[in-house]
């Protein structure tokens, strides 16, 4: 395992818990773009932080960690659901394969649904 803390900015939207991808049915409440909400990823815990407040993930309380696909190469996320949070978090990342590299470093599972 790693002990050093990850973190990287990007853009965020937060949509309902059934949406897998892009496309039909796709429909967000709320949006920050890139820079405007920053990941953190640890061991134990993460966070995505953007205008909208704190959004934390911990082992106890995940349900989900998945690719989000959208626009290849321009737009491509990691979707996160956790118990106790109606809807999920997309985190908007340039480099959403090392943003998935450093989340299995660290232990978390993701699985690819984009």
């Amino acid at each position: 395992m790693i002990d050093e803390e990850f973190s990287t900015r990007g853009g965020v939207a937060y949509v309902d818990s059934g949406v897998r991808s892009w496309g039909l049915g796709y429909r967000s409440n709320k949006n920050a773009t890139w820079p405007l909400a920053r990941l953190r990823v640890g061991t134990s815990d993460l966070t995505v932080t953007s205008l909208f407040g704190e959004f934390r993930v911990t082992r106890a309380n995940l349900v989900s960690i998945s690719r989000f696909g959208r626009v290849p190469v321009l737009a491509d996320g990691v979707r996160f659901v956790r118990n106790g949070h109606d809807g999920a978090v997309i985190f908007w990342a340039l480099r959403a394969g090392t943003v998935v590299d450093e989340l299995q470093r660290r232990g978390w599972p993701v699985t690819d649904s984009s």
